[in-house]
């Protein structure tokens, strides 16, 4: 029923609360190859980015709390990204006109987009409207980024260019597919309080220690298939204010914000590993919308 909403109950029993959860996002990747050899890391051969990757994804998650303050939570989402672009910028091609810099733009990124979460966590904080403790967990993002088509923006001696004024490929045909999934352990803090009448706030804030990053980039238009891997940090942040409809159910508003990357990695062009240190990073900020439900089972 409607009215004056209970307060977080503390530790008297079992708790559980789940839900569904859109999320709409926009995320970024980067990757630099540095010159082969020792010492040339700030010396790029090339770098591809793909910006402005708004992506749709829904999930469900979950928390149960215990008697004795431990908590297990988690999520489990995947969608598409919808939109996007990519820029793959090279220096010092052999071609037959020596081309000191590319740029070629493909105007249109898709794929499927997945990712998981569980955290075991301990309340050193609870009571009567509020609740907080610290958590280590693990978390998988995995994505797959068709870049469809070409067209050369900074060299016309260079490839991908088209008549003037028009693209050498258009958008419809996929010429650069990158697949990346990232492994990481989590460490951070949850926390979860009544404001107000019925106005909840819950929030979670990971440093990730260690992340493995693995990917592969195809380039289709050369038969180039290059195989990536990587070890490194990042952060992960998301928070949520729910407003309880009922005494169980709450409908919710929120922000998510994730960053990986690599401070070691390597790339094998056609299998061939080379003696370089390459640099791999994503980021995926969005907004989110929310429904639960919690069951209480006191002792």
């Amino acid at each position: 029923m409607l009215g004056k909403a209970p307060p977080i109950a503390s530790a008297l029993g079992w708790e559980f609360e789940g839900g569904g959860r859109y999320w709409y996002s926009w995320g970024r990747f980067q990757k630099d190859l540095p010159q082969v050899g020792p010492g040339n890391d700030h010396s790029l051969v090339s770098r591809l980015t793909y910006d402005n990757m708004t992506g749709n994804t829904g999930e469900f998650f979950g928390r149960i709390d215990t008697p004795i303050n431990v908590f297990l939570k988690g999520n489990v989402g995947g969608g598409s990204i919808s939109s996007g672009h990519m820029n793959d910028e090279d220096w010092g091609l052999p071609f037959g006109v020596p081309v000191s810099y590319s740029n070629t733009l493909s105007d249109k990124v898709t794929g499927p987009l997945f990712y998981g979460t569980i955290d075991l966590g301990y309340d050193l904080l609870r009571g009567p409207g509020y609740k907080a403790g610290p958590f280590i967990g693990y978390n998988r993002y995995k994505y797959t980024m068709n870049a469809g088509g070409c067209v050369q923006i900074a060299n016309p001696f260079s490839d991908c260019t088209g008549a003037p004024g028009a693209p050498a490929f258009p958008t419809s045909q996929v010429t650069i597919v990158e697949d990346g999934t990232w492994d990481s352990l989590r460490i951070g803090s949850s926390a979860e309080v009544m404001l107000f009448d019925r106005w909840k706030l819950t929030g979670d804030v990971a440093y990730v220690p260690y992340t493995k990053f693995t990917g592969t980039d195809q380039h289709l238009l050369r038969g180039l298939v290059i195989d990536e891997q990587g070890h490194g940090r990042g952060v992960q942040a998301e928070a949520f204010l729910s407003y309880l409809l009922t005494d169980q159910f709450s409908v919710g508003v929120g922000g998510r914000y994730w960053a990986l990357w690599t401070t070691s990695g390597t790339d094998a062009p056609n299998g061939v590993v080379l003696p370089r240190n390459d640099t791999y990073r994503t980021d995926r900020l969005g907004v989110t919308f929310q429904a639960s439900y919690k069951f209480d089972v006191p002792k």
